[in-house]
């Protein structure tokens, strides 16, 4: 979901590699793509003790 999301925002296609779990030649899509980059929005936020 998040690739296709991350492929729609930029308006191109996505070269994804499944090892590395990163977009081939694509800073800018692997930017959209960390987990530290997203982030959550208040009040979504996880838990420290789940």
């Amino acid at each position: 979901m998040h690739l296709a999301n991350a492929s729609y925002r930029l308006g191109r296609t996505l070269n994804f590699d499944p090892e590395s779990e990163q977009v081939i030649g694509d800073e800018q899509a692997n930017r959209l793509l960390r987990d530290a980059d997203r982030g959550y929005r208040k009040p979504f936020v996880i838990p420290e003790k789940v």
